[in-house]
């Protein structure tokens, strides 16, 4: 039963990855849509792959870390709290080092300054941890976590293609870091607290 879940998990990952491939180098070709519509249908088919598992593969809904209890719930946001914290200093500091003062200004350009980045975040740490990391867990039998790991960063980063290959690398570092915290803590909602703040702390502070 474990090989034919984690065939059928792996499976249903690469297909997931090459129709969204296909679809990019589609509608690139004849449409020119911002960079931004590409990140919408990452999640709808995130949300299409989620559902495949979901009908044909036995589900842990634990250890997917959506549900969780208080006190997990709280050692999770408190690990991703500390990591949005570290950036602001991190960020903080670069500024200060460039510019010579701290610039920091939540009036920030582009899309994710929009309202809904506080539910994109979310949406896509679900994606990258209870989909990919656990799909990845499951292919592995639950053994090499570090590499199953690097190997769903590996995905997440492909995902991100269209924004060029220096988001790609970032995608991938944010990724195994929010891994760490996954790891550490069983609980997505302390990546998701982290993914926001890497995603738009940065801005903030003027870096593009």
């Amino acid at each position: 039963m474990g090989d034919t879940r984690a065939v059928r998990t792996l499976s249903f990952l690469v297909v997931t990855l090459a129709i969204y491939l296909l679809l990019w180098q589609l509608l690139s070709r004849f449409f020119d849509f911002p960079e931004y519509y590409y990140a919408r249908l990452i999640e709808l088919l995130g949300i299409g792959l989620f559902a495949a598992l979901f009908l044909f593969t036995p589900m842990d809904f634990d250890e997917m870390g959506i549900l969780v209890p208080k006190r997990v719930l709280f050692r999770s946001l408190a690990l991703g709290g500390g990591a949005a914290l570290c950036l602001v200093a991190l960020l903080a500091g670069a500024s200060f080092f460039l510019r010579g003062k701290v610039s920091f200004s939540l009036h920030v350009r582009g899309d994710i300054a929009r309202i809904t980045y506080f539910a994109v975040a979310p949406l896509q740490e679900i994606l990258a941890k209870s989909v990919m990391l656990y799909s990845f867990e499951a292919v592995f039998g639950g053994r090499h976590p570090h590499i199953a790991n690097l190997m769903s960063a590996l995905t997440f980063g492909a995902f991100h293609v269209v924004y060029g290959i220096r988001m790609m690398v970032l995608a991938m570092l944010l990724c195994l870091i929010t891994g760490w915290i996954f790891r550490r803590v069983r609980c997505v909602w302390g990546c998701a607290l982290t993914h926001f703040a890497f995603g738009f702390l940065p801005l903030c502070f003027g870096f593009a």
